[in-house]
C-alpha cells in the first residue's frame, strides 16, 4: 500500500453501469458506494453506452466515465483513450483495482493498469465463468480468452465469487488463487406506505383484479422463459385469475421472439410484457406482487431473487441459482431446472392461501436483513481488501485451494 494513505483507495472497473444492463449495474455501485462507510475510498472506472438508459448513481464514489464510442460499441469497449485515463489513475491514486465482468476491453485495461504500477488486481466474474455462460457464444468468447482473457485471470492476486457454486466453478477451470465467497448485498425497502397497485394497472389495465405472478430481470435466453411460456400454458385455465407479467430490459432482441411464442400459445390474455421497470413502477410491482419467479438456467447469484424476498415476495428458483436458503428458511421453491418440476412448483405456490404465501414472504425478507444487508457485504469486502494489501489473518470468507 502507498505510503501515507489512512484510507484504502480503491477503482472498481466494469464495463458499464446503464440502468437496463441490470444486476452488475446496480451491485457494483452500491458495493461501492457502501465501501465509504468502512474508510474505503472508492473509484468506479466505466464507459457509458447511452442507449442503455441513464447511469446508476451513486453517492460517495469518484465516477470516471467516458461516453462509448462506435468502436468500442462494435468491439467490447475498445477505447483506448479510456486505457490511458485508468493508466494515469493508478499511477496515482489507487492502492489496489476491482474488476468487474470478464469478456470486454476495460477489464483487460483493469489488468494491464495493475501489472503497469504493481498493485494487486481483484476480479469478481460476475457469473461469465458459470458453464452456461461459457457454452453461450462460446464462439465469439474463445478468441477474447485466448487473446486476454486467460492472462486477466491468471494474473488476478484472488477472485471474489458471490456464491459458493460460483466459487466451485473457478476451482473446476483450474484457477487456484484464494477465492472470497461474498454474496452480493440488498437494499431493504421500506414497506409501511409501499406503492399502489394502481401505478401499473394504470399502465396495463389487464393487471387490475388479478393476482400476479412476477418475472422480473433481464429479458435473455438464459432466463428461462420460454420454458415458463409453455408451463403457463398449461396452467391458465385451472388459474384464471392470475396474471403473468414480464418485466425486464431487453438488449439482444429476444423479447419479439418470446412475444411471438405467446401468440403462438395464444397467451397474449394472460401474459403481460412491460419492458424495463424502475423507480415507483418497479417498487409497484414488487410490492404487490403475490409470487416471484425465475426459471433460469445459470446465475452466479441471482439478484432479483433477493430484492423480491426484501419486497416479502416468495420464489420459485431452479438449482442455476444458488438459492438453496429458499429451502432452508422457507421462502420459496429450489426446483430442478425442466417443465415438470416448475409446473409442480407454480399448483403448490398458487394454490397456497394468500396468508399462506405472505408468510413465506415474510421469512424471506427476515433472511435478506440477516444475510444480504449491504452494511455486511461492505465490511466483509473492506477486510478482504485490507487482507490482500497488508497480510495477516485470511477472513473467514477466504477459501484456499487445496492443489
Amino acid at each position: 500500500m502507498k505510503k501515507g494513505f489512512q484510507q484504502l483507495h480503491v477503482c472498481h472497473v466494469i464495463a458499464n453501469i446503464n440502468e437496463d444492463v441490470g444486476g452488475p449495474a446496480y451491485s457494483v455501485t452500491n458495493l461501492a458506494q457502501s465501501l465509504s462507510e468502512q474508510n474505503i475510498d472508492s473509484h468506479l472506472f466505466t464507459l457509458d453506452y447511452q442507449e442503455h438508459g441513464q447511469q446508476v448513481s451513486t453517492n460517495n464514489v469518484k465516477v470516471h466515465s467516458y461516453p462509448a464510442t462506435k468502436l468500442a460499441k462494435l468491439l467490447r469497449g475498445f477505447q483506448p483513450s479510456a486505457s490511458q485515463a485508468l493508466h494515469q489513475l493508478a499511477a496515482t491514486e489507487l492502492d489496489l483495482i476491482h474488476n468487474h465482468g470478464i469478456w470486454m476491453f476495460p477489464n483487460l485495461y483493469a489488468r494491464q493498469a495493475a501489472t503497469r504500477y504493481n498493485l494487486p488486481l481483484l476480479i469478481s466474474p460476475r457469473g461469465m465463468l458459470e458453464p452456461w455462460s461459457l457454452r453461450n457464444s462460446w464462439f465469439k468468447k474463445l478468441p477474447a480468452w485466448f487473446l486476454y482473457e486467460k492472462q486477466n485471470l491468471q494474473q488476478a492476486i484472488a477472485f471474489h465469487a458471490t456464491s459458493q457454486q460460483e466459487a466451485n466453478s473457478l476451482r473446476q477451470l483450474n484457477f487456484r488463487q484464494p477465492i472470497a465467497v461474498i454474496p452480493n448485498g440488498v437494499t431493504i425497502p421500506n414497506l409501511d406506505n409501499p406503492p399502489s397497485r394502481e401505478i401499473l394497472v394504470s399502465r396495463f389495465p389487464q393487471l387490475a383484479g388479478k393476482n400476479w405472478l412476477l418475472f422480473l430481470s433481464r429479458i435473455h435466453p438464459k432466463k428461462g422463459l420460454d420454458n415458463l411460456l409453455y408451463v403457463w400454458k398449461t396452467l391458465v385455465n385451472q388459474f384464471p385469475d392470475w396474471h403473468l407479467i414480464i418485466a425486464g430490459s431487453d438488449l439482444i432482441g429476444y423479447q419479439a421472439k418470446l412475444e411471438e411464442l405467446t401468440a403462438t400459445l395464444k397467451l397474449q390474455p394472460q401474459v403481460t410484457f412491460t419492458g424495463m421497470l424502475s423507480g415507483q413502477q418497479k417498487a409497484s410491482a414488487l410490492s404487490n406482487a403475490d409470487l416471484f419467479v425465475l426459471p433460469t438456467h445459470s446465475e452466479n447469484f441471482g439478484i432479483a431473487i433477493a430484492e423480491s424476498l426484501a419486497y416479502a415476495v416468495p420464489v420459485i428458483t431452479t438449482k442455476g441459482a444458488p438459492w438453496q436458503d429458499l429451502e432452508i428458511y422457507n421462502c420459496g421453491w429450489w426446483i430442478e431446472n425442466n417443465q415438470q418440476a416448475l409446473t409442480n412448483a407454480l399448483i403448490d405456490a398458487i394454490n397456497m392461501s394468500s396468508s399462506e404465501r405472505q408468510a413465506m414472504g415474510i421469512q424471506g425478507r427476515n433472511l435478506v436483513q440477516a444475510k444480504y444487508s449491504w452494511k455486511a457485504i461492505a465490511k466483509d469486502m473492506a477486510s478482504l481488501y485490507h487482507w490482500i494489501l497488508s497480510g495477516g489473518e485470511p477472513p473467514i470468507c477466504v477459501q484456499f485451494s487445496n492443489y
